[in-house]
């Protein structure tokens, strides 16, 4: 089993494309409440859209626990995207969230996890 969510924003301008399997999903229920990392890829793909990976790191190493794919890097985006994830994941808590200093990702953490984190940033 897996799931797939494909949202479009209201200004039908930009699409937000979401993956997780139930692996996955195990996966961050069990390494994904101290620390996760969001990753994103830029301009190593053919397409001008953003690919972002939730990755937790387990016994033996980084996996990646969610797929998104984004049309742009706008916070609205990756807040939709993370939104999605959370809910398929209510219990998801993390109390670290590593990320590049992007102001568009630390916004979209931020709004949805309140005040329940800390950002880690790395460039």
């Amino acid at each position: 089993m897996w799931y797939l969510d494909v949202r479009y924003r209201d200004d039908s301008t930009g699409v937000v494309m979401i993956h997780q399997s139930q692996w996955q999903q195990r996966m961050l229920a069990l390494y994904g409440q101290d620390i996760c990392l969001l990753d994103a890829t830029y301009n190593t793909t053919w397409y001008d859209m953003p690919l972002y990976f939730l990755c937790v790191s387990t016994n033996v190493g980084y996996v990646n626990v969610a797929t998104m794919l984004l049309s742009d890097d706008k916070a609205d985006s990756i807040e939709t995207a993370l939104r999605t994830v959370h809910t398929w994941n209510p219990d998801w808590q993390p109390k670290f969230i590593m990320s590049d200093f992007s102001l568009a990702q630390i916004s979209a953490t931020e709004a949805v996890f309140p005040g329940e984190l800390t950002m880690c940033l790395f460039m």
